[in-house]
Protein backbone atom coordinates (compact mmCIF):
# COMPACT_ATOMS: atom_id res chain seq x y z
CA UNK A 1 0.00 0.00 0.00
CA UNK A 2 1.49 3.48 -1.16
CA UNK A 3 1.78 5.55 2.11
CA UNK A 4 0.00 9.02 1.74
CA UNK A 5 1.35 12.15 0.46
CA UNK A 6 2.25 14.76 2.92
CA UNK A 7 3.86 17.47 0.70
CA UNK A 8 2.85 18.27 -2.64
CA UNK A 9 4.51 21.42 -4.21
CA UNK A 10 2.94 21.90 -7.58
CA UNK A 11 4.66 24.28 -10.05
CA UNK A 12 5.31 26.85 -7.09
CA UNK A 13 7.22 30.40 -7.58
CA UNK A 14 8.52 32.66 -5.65
CA UNK A 15 9.84 36.30 -6.31
CA UNK A 16 11.66 38.52 -4.19
CA UNK A 17 10.95 42.04 -6.62
CA UNK A 18 13.41 41.10 -9.17
CA UNK A 19 14.91 37.91 -8.10
CA UNK A 20 12.83 34.76 -8.86
CA UNK A 21 14.10 32.39 -6.21
CA UNK A 22 11.54 29.52 -7.40
CA UNK A 23 11.08 28.76 -11.11
CA UNK A 24 8.15 25.96 -11.38
CA UNK A 25 8.98 24.07 -8.52
CA UNK A 26 7.14 20.67 -8.31
CA UNK A 27 7.62 17.59 -5.66
CA UNK A 28 5.83 15.02 -3.86
CA UNK A 29 7.17 14.00 0.07
CA UNK A 30 5.27 10.60 1.19
CA UNK A 31 4.43 9.81 5.12
CA UNK A 32 7.36 8.30 6.56
CA UNK A 33 9.64 9.86 3.83
CA UNK A 34 13.19 11.49 4.03
CA UNK A 35 14.02 14.18 1.48
CA UNK A 36 17.48 15.60 1.62
CA UNK A 37 17.52 19.05 -0.62
CA UNK A 38 21.39 20.03 -1.51
CA UNK A 39 22.67 23.09 -3.80
CA UNK A 40 24.67 25.83 -3.57
CA UNK A 41 24.13 29.23 -1.97
CA UNK A 42 20.91 30.98 -3.68
CA UNK A 43 19.55 28.03 -5.20
CA UNK A 44 16.29 28.37 -3.16
CA UNK A 45 16.58 25.41 -0.72
CA UNK A 46 15.62 27.67 2.07
CA UNK A 47 12.55 29.53 0.33
CA UNK A 48 11.09 26.13 -0.84
CA UNK A 49 11.07 25.16 3.02
CA UNK A 50 9.89 28.07 4.15
CA UNK A 51 7.28 28.38 1.89
CA UNK A 52 6.06 25.11 2.59
CA UNK A 53 5.96 26.17 6.37
CA UNK A 54 3.81 29.25 5.34
CA UNK A 55 6.62 31.70 6.77
CA UNK A 56 6.99 32.80 3.06
CA UNK A 57 4.39 33.40 0.86
CA UNK A 58 4.32 32.09 -2.50
CA UNK A 59 3.28 33.63 -5.23
CA UNK A 60 1.83 31.33 -7.66
CA UNK A 61 1.38 27.39 -8.02
CA UNK A 62 -0.13 25.22 -4.74
CA UNK A 63 1.40 23.85 -1.98
CA UNK A 64 -0.67 20.96 0.34
CA UNK A 65 0.65 20.17 3.53
CA UNK A 66 -1.43 17.04 5.55
CA UNK A 67 -4.25 17.66 2.94
CA UNK A 68 -4.05 21.80 3.94
CA UNK A 69 -3.70 23.81 1.29
CA UNK A 70 -1.37 27.22 2.14
CA UNK A 71 -3.50 30.08 1.10
CA UNK A 72 -3.50 32.73 3.98
CA UNK A 73 -3.26 33.37 7.07
CA UNK A 74 -5.50 30.91 8.35
CA UNK A 75 -4.31 27.82 6.14
CA UNK A 76 -0.17 29.05 7.47
CA UNK A 77 -1.49 28.98 11.23
CA UNK A 78 -2.84 25.37 10.70
CA UNK A 79 -0.03 23.78 8.75
CA UNK A 80 2.48 24.98 11.57
CA UNK A 81 0.76 22.87 14.01
CA UNK A 82 1.54 20.05 12.49
CA UNK A 83 4.70 20.72 10.85
CA UNK A 84 7.75 21.25 12.78
CA UNK A 85 10.48 23.70 11.65
CA UNK A 86 14.43 23.66 13.22
CA UNK A 87 16.55 26.69 11.80
CA UNK A 88 20.07 27.36 11.45
CA UNK A 89 20.08 29.92 14.16
CA UNK A 90 18.74 28.19 17.37
CA UNK A 91 15.81 30.74 18.31
CA UNK A 92 15.85 29.53 21.97
CA UNK A 93 14.00 31.98 24.79
CA UNK A 94 17.04 33.42 26.29
CA UNK A 95 14.94 34.57 29.49
CA UNK A 96 13.52 31.02 29.85
CA UNK A 97 15.17 27.77 30.89
CA UNK A 98 15.77 25.23 28.82
CA UNK A 99 12.49 23.25 30.17
CA UNK A 100 10.57 26.30 30.15
CA UNK A 101 11.38 26.68 26.26
CA UNK A 102 9.95 22.93 25.64
CA UNK A 103 6.59 23.66 27.57
CA UNK A 104 5.76 27.37 26.73
CA UNK A 105 3.95 26.35 23.15
CA UNK A 106 2.65 23.11 24.54
CA UNK A 107 1.19 25.45 27.21
CA UNK A 108 0.00 28.44 24.62
CA UNK A 109 -0.47 26.39 21.77
CA UNK A 110 -1.79 22.17 22.53
CA UNK A 111 -3.34 24.11 26.29
CA UNK A 112 -1.61 21.17 28.34
CA UNK A 113 -1.60 21.85 32.00
CA UNK A 114 2.11 22.18 33.33
CA UNK A 115 2.25 18.40 34.75
CA UNK A 116 1.30 17.08 30.96
CA UNK A 117 3.62 19.58 29.22
CA UNK A 118 6.77 19.17 31.85
CA UNK A 119 6.49 15.61 31.25
CA UNK A 120 6.66 15.63 27.74
CA UNK A 121 9.12 18.22 27.64
CA UNK A 122 11.66 15.65 29.88
CA UNK A 123 10.61 12.73 27.36
CA UNK A 124 11.90 14.50 24.42
CA UNK A 125 15.21 16.31 26.30
CA UNK A 126 15.67 12.40 27.33
CA UNK A 127 15.21 11.86 23.67
CA UNK A 128 18.09 14.09 22.27
CA UNK A 129 20.07 13.22 25.34
CA UNK A 130 20.19 16.37 27.14
CA UNK A 131 17.47 16.07 30.00
CA UNK A 132 20.39 16.65 32.59
CA UNK A 133 20.48 20.56 30.65
CA UNK A 134 16.83 21.27 31.64
CA UNK A 135 17.59 24.27 34.24
CA UNK A 136 19.72 25.82 32.65
CA UNK A 137 19.43 28.62 30.13
CA UNK A 138 20.43 28.99 26.60
CA UNK A 139 23.51 30.63 27.09
CA UNK A 140 24.67 28.07 29.45
CA UNK A 141 24.93 25.59 26.23
CA UNK A 142 27.22 24.85 23.80
CA UNK A 143 25.75 25.45 19.98
CA UNK A 144 25.27 21.73 19.50
CA UNK A 145 23.44 21.00 22.70
CA UNK A 146 21.30 24.71 21.82
CA UNK A 147 20.17 22.90 18.46
CA UNK A 148 19.33 19.59 19.82
CA UNK A 149 17.30 21.69 22.43
CA UNK A 150 15.01 23.38 19.13
CA UNK A 151 15.20 19.67 17.73
CA UNK A 152 13.58 18.97 21.16
CA UNK A 153 11.35 21.34 21.38
CA UNK A 154 9.33 20.90 17.90
CA UNK A 155 8.88 17.50 18.61
CA UNK A 156 6.99 18.34 21.97
CA UNK A 157 4.34 19.62 19.80
CA UNK A 158 3.95 16.37 18.15
CA UNK A 159 4.14 17.44 14.29
CA UNK A 160 3.54 15.09 11.54
CA UNK A 161 6.62 16.31 9.93
CA UNK A 162 10.00 17.80 10.54
CA UNK A 163 11.54 19.99 8.38
CA UNK A 164 15.41 21.56 8.94
CA UNK A 165 16.45 24.61 7.17
CA UNK A 166 20.86 23.75 7.25
CA UNK A 167 20.70 22.70 10.75
CA UNK A 168 24.12 22.31 11.68
CA UNK A 169 25.64 25.33 9.50
CA UNK A 170 25.90 27.51 12.42
CA UNK A 171 28.02 24.97 14.86
CA UNK A 172 31.67 24.53 15.52
CA UNK A 173 32.49 20.62 13.36
CA UNK A 174 32.70 18.88 16.85
CA UNK A 175 29.40 19.48 17.29
CA UNK A 176 27.79 18.59 13.89
CA UNK A 177 27.74 14.88 14.48
CA UNK A 178 25.96 15.11 17.72
CA UNK A 179 22.50 17.14 16.08
CA UNK A 180 22.95 14.89 13.28
CA UNK A 181 22.97 11.62 15.34
CA UNK A 182 19.62 13.25 17.14
CA UNK A 183 17.98 13.25 13.35
CA UNK A 184 19.52 9.86 11.82
CA UNK A 185 17.28 8.78 14.85
CA UNK A 186 14.24 10.61 14.37
CA UNK A 187 14.48 8.98 10.61
CA UNK A 188 14.89 5.97 11.88
CA UNK A 189 11.94 5.67 13.92
CA UNK A 190 9.88 6.97 10.43
CA UNK A 191 9.52 10.97 10.95
CA UNK A 192 8.43 12.34 7.78
CA UNK A 193 11.19 14.83 6.90
CA UNK A 194 12.41 17.49 4.71
CA UNK A 195 16.49 18.43 5.62
CA UNK A 196 18.16 21.01 3.54
CA UNK A 197 21.61 20.64 4.40
CA UNK A 198 24.97 20.33 2.55
CA UNK A 199 25.65 17.30 5.11
CA UNK A 200 26.45 14.64 2.36
CA UNK A 201 27.29 11.43 4.54
CA UNK A 202 24.45 12.23 6.29
CA UNK A 203 22.11 12.44 3.07
CA UNK A 204 23.76 9.47 1.38
CA UNK A 205 23.20 7.18 5.30
CA UNK A 206 19.33 8.83 5.50
CA UNK A 207 17.70 9.99 2.37
CA UNK A 208 15.29 8.32 0.99
CA UNK A 209 16.00 10.73 -2.37
CA UNK A 210 17.41 14.07 -2.32
CA UNK A 211 16.83 17.10 -4.93
CA UNK A 212 19.53 19.20 -6.23
CA UNK A 213 18.03 22.61 -6.71
CA UNK A 214 20.13 25.52 -8.72
CA UNK A 215 19.13 28.98 -9.49
CA UNK A 216 15.21 28.30 -8.66
CA UNK A 217 14.67 25.18 -9.66
CA UNK A 218 15.04 21.36 -9.06
CA UNK A 219 17.93 20.28 -11.42
CA UNK A 220 17.76 16.47 -10.24
CA UNK A 221 15.95 14.09 -8.13
CA UNK A 222 17.46 11.07 -7.31
CA UNK A 223 17.83 8.15 -4.67
CA UNK A 224 21.28 9.01 -2.68
CA UNK A 225 23.31 5.90 -4.79
CA UNK A 226 22.20 7.21 -7.88
CA UNK A 227 23.19 10.78 -6.83
CA UNK A 228 26.28 10.37 -5.70
CA UNK A 229 27.84 7.66 -8.42
CA UNK A 230 26.11 9.20 -11.40
CA UNK A 231 24.51 12.66 -11.20
CA UNK A 232 22.68 13.45 -14.38
CA UNK A 233 23.71 17.26 -14.80
CA UNK A 234 26.60 18.94 -15.08
CA UNK A 235 25.82 21.34 -12.26
CA UNK A 236 25.11 18.42 -9.72
CA UNK A 237 28.72 16.93 -10.73
CA UNK A 238 30.25 20.41 -9.99
CA UNK A 239 28.61 20.57 -7.06
CA UNK A 240 29.75 17.47 -5.52
CA UNK A 241 33.04 17.57 -6.80
CA UNK A 242 33.24 21.09 -4.95
CA UNK A 243 32.05 19.72 -1.65
CA UNK A 244 33.50 16.26 -1.46
CA UNK A 245 36.83 17.40 -1.95
CA UNK A 246 36.52 19.65 1.21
Amino acid sequence: MTPPEQIVLDNVCKQFGAFQALKNVSLTVAKGQKLVVCGPSGSGKSTMIRCINGLETHDSGRITVNDVVLEGERSSIAVRREVGMVFQSFNLFPHLTVLKNLMLAQRLVRKKDKAAARDTAMTYLTRVRIADQADKYPSQLSGGQQQRVAIARALCMNPQVMLFDEPTSALDPEMISEVLDVMSDLARDGMTMVCVTHEMGFARSVADKIIFMDAGEIVEAAAPEDFFSKPKSERARQFLGQILSH
